[in-house]
């Protein structure tokens, strides 16, 4: 009796072990089939772009260069809300890299008597990063684009190689009406290949409670590894919105204000204040849009933006670029004007600049520039770009020349 009790218990506990067993090999496998589902169930990216740039500029030989940039990447999808991302970008010359001149990075050469392009031969690992979503909250470690304000924080996306950064990153609309962005940037490599370690932290909070606008505070404290990079933080508000005025006519308006100054390692004068203005209407398809926008100096030091795509701001022609965002020691004035808008399915934009110091009361010339685009088939993209800087003659600011650019390209991007 003893032993049929016993033997009944024993066969109760090998049939328990066994539907354990067996639970944990479908739960596995269910895993399994899971990690495999969001590794094979992701989407594939592909931007294949290839434009002509040529450049005239006073003091240099013309040059020309025909490139074509790819960027393929692929990204997961989501198992428990982690999911990550894998891009390459190669850009080549299709050209003779002798007709134009690549100043710095792993693909510098050309010719050094020509006109600088800013679009080396060079193959990256453009993105490699892991990412985890909750609710309206999302998170990335690892290699990726970070746009927070193009005019502090950007990719500079106009160039063939982008702009990226290794950072953690965090992006939240938790709190109703208020979208937070955070960056912990470790290193930021720019678009002709050069890497600058850094232990910097980047934060803006955009409010949207109000119906005209949107109000947005924000922080950038840059700590270089690298001596001979400057350290600063800055510190600004801005408040832009657009209101319906009729079913035909719209207000835009844009309001900001930022300061910078010493931190970390700096030594010597840093920064100084920033201010942007606009006012515009729009009417149908058309936008015309008034604005200035200073960045200040006193001779001494001046306001920064070395993360910034200043190619969206200051002039097509980028005569205001450089290691350390280019702002002339006695500051930058930029007072321009803009048209844009649709007509005949194209993208149309015509836009002028005035520009002069903050201090001294030098001119620094102006600018004008046009562009022309046409989208098809929702993956094609045409188009056509010019700027035209015209310098003024002063002592203090040789190193601005009469420059022209243009750019024909197109692109296939899905």
């Amino acid at each position: 009796m003893k032993k049929t009790v016993l033997s009944r218990s024993i066969q109760s506990i090998l049939a328990s072990s066994a539907i354990a067993v067996s639970s944990m090999a479908v739960s596995q496998t269910a895993q399994a089939d899971q990690f495999t589902d969001a590794l094979t169930g992701g989407k594939v990216n592909v931007d294949v772009r290839v434009r002509y740039e040529g450049v005239e500029q006073t003091g240099k030989k013309d040059a020309t260069a025909i490139t074509e940039r790819t960027r393929i990447g692929y990204t997961t999808g989501d198992l428990y809300g982690f999911n990550g991302m894998v891009e390459m970008s190669g850009t080549e010359s299709l050209g003779s890299r002798k007709d134009y001149f690549v100043g710095a990075g792993p693909g510098a050469g050309g010719d050094s008597n020509r006109a600088v392009i800013l679009d080396p031969t060079i193959t990256v690992l453009n993105q490699a990063w892991v990412g985890y979503k909750y609710k309206e909250t999302a998170a990335k470690v690892g290699q990726q684009r970070i746009i927070f304000d193009n005019r502090f924080l950007g990719n500079v996306g106009w160039r063939q190689t982008e702009q990226v950064y290794t950072a953690a990153s965090l992006k939240t609309k938790a709190i109703p009406y208020t979208e937070i962005d955070y960056a912990y940037l470790m290193n930021v490599r720019n678009p002709v290949g050069v890497n600058q370690t850094m232990t910097s932290n980047a934060i803006q909070a955009k409010f949207t409670g109000i119906p005209f606008g949107t109000i947005t505070g924000y922080g950038y404290l840059l700590d270089y590894d690298l001596q001979n990079l400057t350290d600063s933080e800055t510190y600004g508000a801005r408040f832009a919105g657009k209101a319906k005025m009729t079913d035909t006519l719209k207000l835009f308006y844009h309001a900001e204000y930022a300061t910078q100054g010493k931190y970390a390692n700096t030594k010597g004068d840093v920064g100084g204040d920033y201010t942007r203005f606009e006012l515009g209407v729009g009417v149908g398809p058309a936008k015309i849009l008034a604005g200035q926008e200073k960045l200040g100096g006193d001779g001494k030091s001046s306001f920064q933006t070395p993360l910034g795509t200043v190619h969206s701001f200051n002039g097509w022609a980028d005569m205001f670029i450089g290691p350390a965002g280019g702002t002339p020691i006695n500051g930058l004035v930029d007072n321009y004007l803009s048209v844009s808008g649709k007509a005949l399915g194209l993208k149309l934009a015509a836009i002028y600049h005035d520009f002069s110091a903050d201090t001294g009361g030098d001119d620094y010339g102006s600018e004008y520039d046009l562009l022309v685009a046409k989208k098809f088939a929702k993956i094609y993209t045409v188009g056509v770009k010019y700027a035209n800087y015209t310098a003024k003659d002063s002592s203090a600011n040789n190193n601005l020349v009469d420059t022209t650019k243009l750019w024909v390209w197109g692109e296939v991007k899905f």
